[in-house]
């Protein structure tokens, strides 16, 4: 038997990653309408058209950014 098609559009939300720290912080850069293809990340600062939809990768390139960001913080102290 086949099943009925259904009407409604099934919309997916794909969850979006920032490219420098893999951080899920990532919205619009504000502003005008120019900007919307803008995206800032609101955890590392990032800022640019490119992002990722990829959430192994992501993962990946979190674990990197907090490893770097530790070590950079550990060398800060005295």
């Amino acid at each position: 038997m086949n099943k009925p098609k259904s009407s409604k559009k099934e919309t997916v939300k794909k969850t979006i990653f920032c490219p420098r720290c893999g951080s899920t912080n990532i919205f619009w850069a504000s502003g005008l309408p120019q900007f919307w293809s803008i995206w800032e990340c609101r955890d590392c600062g990032y800022r640019g058209a490119f992002i990722i939809e990829d959430s192994k990768l992501a993962s990946k390139i979190r674990e990197e950014y907090v490893k770097k960001k530790i070590g950079q913080d550990s060398a800060k102290k005295p």
